[in-house]
């Protein structure tokens, strides 16, 4: 019995024959390169991000301006002796009689201004005048006697949105018995929340 034999298929590609391999169009590989070696930086580098807090302190306080502290009263033999006693004269430093005064406040509550003025002490050592023989007036308010110690001027209360313009004029008054001379005086002027207190 004959068995059938199996002949092997020699079927075989054309000597030369290449096999072809779909690829990307050029311009479409010419585009997708930057964007992968993008991709490759970010991956290999990483990317470093960081955040804080900035806080601002605006701190409550009160400051006080002015151009000066000298108070003088130019008397000259024009207007002195007056024609009777008491007599006053307004002062001729700083310009004009009236020392222009500047607040600025971040206080919540209240605030006070005070102003002190010492005795008049004759520059030639030789008598004073009393503090109560100047006078003053805040905002052409009221006169009022000064002293050496500490007084209420003006008060408000909160914060100032800007710099609080004020006035003061002050004013000598002359009695007749005072020693001739010149006299000095340097007034002081304060400003003070509620609760840091006079």
């Amino acid at each position: 019995m004959m068995r059938p034999r199996i002949q092997p298929d020699c079927t075989s590609r054309p000597t030369g024959a290449t096999v072809s391999v779909r690829s990307w169009p050029r311009a479409a590989a010419i585009w997708w390169l930057p964007v992968l070696v993008a991709l490759w930086c970010v991956t290999a580098i990483g990317v470093g991000q960081s955040e804080w807090q900035v806080d601002v302190l605006i701190p409550d306080t009160i400051s006080v301006r002015m151009p000066t502290q000298e108070v003088a009263f130019g008397i000259t033999h024009a207007d002195y002796p007056p024609a009777s006693f008491p007599a006053r004269y307004g002062a001729t430093l700083p310009e004009g009689g009236v020392l222009r005064v500047e607040v600025f406040s971040k206080a919540g509550g209240g605030w006070s201004l005070l102003l002190e003025i010492p005795d008049l002490i004759a520059t030639a050592g030789r008598g004073l005048i009393p503090a109560d023989q100047v006078l003053y007036r805040v905002n052409e308010g009221l006169w009022t006697r000064g002293s050496p110690l500490p007084q209420v001027i003006f008060t408000s209360v909160g914060a100032t949105d800007d710099w609080l313009a004020l006035t003061i004029e002050f004013q000598l008054e002359l009695v007749g018995n005072e020693s001739p001379g010149s006299f000095a005086v340097t007034t002081r002027l304060t400003a003070l929340s509620d609760e840091q207190g006079p």
